[in-house]
């Protein structure tokens, strides 16, 4: 070995690679410039013979070294040079390549120490895999923090899952090993094989993979995001200048096994309704953010980046925001990541949340499967998020831990929805004792901030969302079912709190014309959705005639003008000449009648136009005689 080659390669370096122990390979191989000139060295485990292809089509043989399968050249100038390895192998066969280890990486010193400190949120740029064009060459850039590692490769199905062939280069300050591979394209499969300081050899998938394959044990996908091109930009912008408690908000839940097709009839439906966002659930742990093999892959029909970022973006384009179901099993995974308390790890889960926002443009998360021990990695979540966006929603079960509570921009109102569950449930004749269940979970304070479910059954005691509704249990859509349906929907929409409905809950037509009308009223109208902490929104008219089986309340605007006075008959009689106590003189025009017949009812009390009289009811000054249908909510605007 010539004495300029062996300033770079020493044998024990050389031996380390030779037995797959080398975790910085780029000391010795690749293109090294001393006072002499410049050495160029590669590695093949089954190369007999390499050569150094100029760019001018010279040949240059290479020397062994240490009479291992590691190749080497010295030349006597210091000009740069565009080059490529010749290989030839025991069976003849020969291989061009460009040298891996003559590139250097992308990671900088600063973003190093960043990780390290556990404050580089735009990680996900840099780690995992990467189309890159370095030198006017196109490759894929790899990179992977592994604690301890005595070496990582990169292996694959274009190397044969051959963890000799490729191992990266750990850098100067962490545990970070990158490596940028010439020639690899879109669409390969890959892992990282990782021998430990014990000797053992494991292979993983890349913890930053945005696409894996569906089976078991199945490999990372390489993938390009920088290709996908956004449309949402006037969406974002409004977004950003918005106010999420000055705005109204329907969301519309939709599955994301559903979602097996990128047309856009969900959106169509979506925006036809009248809803404000939707909410992408999953109906199993493999459609859950966080259930796959990396934190950082949509869990999206054809499981594909593009597909889902589509879905976003089409969203945004008809005014519809997106929501993304966080599960509890993600939930937990990141909890155990973050108790750690390791910076890398921390900072893994933070840029975890912000790539969602950023590289899929989500609206907000909604959190499932609470526990004590989420409170931590919750506070700093929100912390960071809100510093990306204000308006990013931050949306939990409900709790009764104040310091999960304080989280959340909005949480999920149980007991509400709960109380009109169990009042239907009751025999009509047994009602008068459970009418409480319908005004008791009123009486507890201020709903600015909650998420009402309307159509689905709540069981408290299992605390699940998302049951099937006893009103929608029936086999047969009878008057009788869609008449209390109807009526279910008008009073929880004028209950305090923002609204969230099924993709699948108006399946009868005049059904879904009377929630299309109640949307328009509830975006029509800020008493029903803008918030004034000075100002509270909702007062009881009465709360307490269970001999009628009514309820009647007010929605009060910050404005001051276009009130909005519920009344709500929860028996199976017409309530003719029922009196309502108000708070003002004037005339109350019904703008909403649940039995209306464009709506399948049968007309009952429609088209009143009332004026108070000086008569005092319900504790009011003035008063108003209505007619309220069987089953029916009205709506006055005053």
């Amino acid at each position: 070995m010539r004495y300029e080659i062996s300033e770079v390669i020493k044998k024990d370096q050389v031996m380390e690679l030779v037995f797959g122990n080398c975790s910085k390979p780029k000391d010795l191989l690749g293109r090294h410039f001393i006072m002499e000139g410049q050495v160029i060295s590669a590695y093949h485990p089954d190369a007999v013979k390499m050569e150094v292809i100029s760019e001018d089509g010279k040949h240059y043989p290479m020397d062994t070294v240490e009479r291992q399968p590691v190749f080497s050249l010295f030349l006597p100038h210091k000009r740069p040079f565009y080059y490529q390895i010749h290989m030839t192998f025991h069976d003849g066969n020969t291989y061009i390549c460009n040298d891996p280890y003559s590139y250097e990486g992308l990671i900088t010193e600063e973003e190093e120490k960043m990780f390290s400190k556990g404050i580089w949120t735009e990680v996900y740029h840099k780690m995992g895999c990467h189309k890159v064009k370095l030198r006017d060459t196109e490759g894929m850039y790899f990179a992977v923090w592994v604690p301890s590692a005595k070496r990582v490769s990169v292996v694959g199905d274009f190397n044969f899952w051959n963890g000799m062939l490729y191992p990266m280069h750990k850098m100067k300050n962490s545990d970070i090993f990158e490596l940028f591979i010439p020639g690899l394209s879109c669409g390969q499969f890959y892992k990282f094989e990782v021998k430990n300081a014990q000797g053992e050899i494991t292979q993983m998938v890349d913890p930053y993979a945005v696409m894996n394959e569906e089976k078991e044990n199945g490999a990372s996908r390489m993938f390009d995001l920088k290709r996908f091109h956004w449309e949402d930009m006037r969406w974002l912008s409004e977004r950003y200048r918005g106010n999420v408690l000055k705005r109204p908000m329907s969301v519309c839940e939709v599955r994301i096994s559903e979602l097996d097709s990128p047309d856009e009839k969900v959106q169509e439906t979506v925006q036809d309704m009248g809803h404000t966002h939707i909410l992408l659930r999953g109906t199993s742990e493999g459609e859950k953010l966080g259930a796959h093999k990396g934190f950082f892959e949509p869990a999206f029909y054809g499981n594909t980046p593009d597909t889902m970022r589509l879905f976003v973006n089409r969203s945004h384009k008809r005014n519809i925001g997106v929501l993304l179901e966080i599960s509890p099993e993600y939930l937990r995974r990141a909890v155990n990541l973050f108790e750690k308390k390791n910076p890398q790890a921390i900072n893994y889960l933070l840029a975890n949340i912000l790539f969602w926002i950023r590289e899929y443009h989500i609206d907000g998360f909604v959190f499932r499967g609470l526990s004590e021990g989420a409170a931590d990695f919750l506070k700093k979540a929100k912390e960071v998020i809100k510093k990306e966006d204000s308006n990013i929603l931050f949306i939990g079960e409900q709790t009764t831990d104040k310091d999960l509570k304080s989280f959340f921009d909005f949480e999920w109102n149980l007991e509400i929805k709960a109380g009109v569950d169990k009042y239907l449930k009751a025999d009509i004749h047994s009602r008068k004792k459970e009418y409480f269940q319908l005004s008791q979970p009123l009486m507890n304070g201020d709903f600015s901030h909650a998420l009402l479910l309307l159509n689905k059954e709540i069981s408290i005691e299992k605390n699940n969302l998302f049951k099937e509704s006893f009103i929608d249990k029936k086999a047969s859509c009878d008057y009788d079912k869609l008449t209390g349906v109807r009526m279910s929907y008008g009073y929880l929409m004028g209950v305090p709190g923002r609204k969230a409905w099924d993709l699948h809950s108006h399946e009868n037509i005049s059904s879904q014309e009377y929630v299309k009308s109640l949307l328009r009223i509830y975006q029509e109208y800020p008493a029903l959705y803008e918030y004034d902490p000075m100002r509270a929104p909702f007062e009881w008219i009465n709360g307490m005639d269970a001999e009628s089986f009514i309820l009647s309340f007010i929605r009060k605007s910050p404005s001051g003008r276009d009130n909005l006075l519920f009344v709500c008959n929860f028996s199976e009689e017409e309530k003719k000449h029922y009196r309502v106590g108000i708070p003002k003189n004037g005339k109350y025009t019904l703008i909403s009648n649940s039995d209306a017949v464009e709506f399948g009812g049968e007309g009952r009390g429609e088209h009143q136009e009332v004026k108070a009289v000086s008569e005092c009811w319900d504790l009011r000054p003035y008063s108003i005689k209505i007619s309220v249908p069987p089953l029916a909510t009205l709506i006055f605007k005053f």
